[in-house]
């Protein structure tokens, strides 16, 4: 079964996967989804195999605006229909074919790169060390959720500013990162 939606809920599931490798039917799809969305003159923005459900969600994204209306979804859609036709593909597989959303989800390294500047939101797991908040205003030296502007990023940290304080942040601390503009 095939379908569009444009305006996804915001959720997470799992850690940060910055690092993320696809196999087996994962990558097949990918690869299919990529071949349509450049075709169209689209890039995938994310694409996630949810196997319980057997649900492919394709984010997509015109380069050029960062976004993608509903038309653009269903031209990938449609363009997609014969690859999900096949013999390799389970016949309960449902494609989702969607704009990565104004609060859209952060997990791989071009998602953060492409904000850095921007406002985003970020939780973490554990604790912050305390040496790097003892000057930090209280407000933030107990919490574990983050709103603040993206000023760095590398493959081993992030660098908020919250209210003129730099919060440095591991990787591995995050456990979930979303753009969050000021709308």
């Amino acid at each position: 079964m095939l379908g569009w939606f444009i305006n996804p809920s915001f959720f997470f599931i799992g850690v940060m996967e910055l690092f993320k490798k696809r196999t087996g039917l994962e990558e097949k799809f990918y690869q299919a989804c990529e071949t349509v969305t450049v075709e169209h003159d689209y890039v995938i923005y994310d694409m996630d195999y949810i196997q319980g459900s057997s649900t492919v969600r394709l984010f997509i994204m015109n380069p050029e605006t960062k976004t993608a209306v509903i038309e653009d979804c269903i031209k990938v859609d449609r363009g997609l229909s014969p690859f999900f036709e096949e013999d390799w593909v389970p016949e309960d597989v449902v494609l989702e074919v969607s704009s990565p959303g104004v609060y859209r989800t952060l997990k791989t390294k071009e998602n953060f790169e492409a904000v850095v500047g921007d406002l985003i939101n970020c939780t973490i797991s554990g604790s912050l060390n305390e040496e790097l908040v003892k000057d930090a205003p209280k407000a933030i030296q107990n919490e574990k959720s983050f709103r603040g502007i993206l000023k760095e990023f590398n493959e081993e940290k992030i660098l908020l500013e919250i209210d003129g304080f730099e919060l440095p942040l591991t990787i591995e601390q995050i456990k979930k990162a979303n753009l969050d503009p000021e709308l």
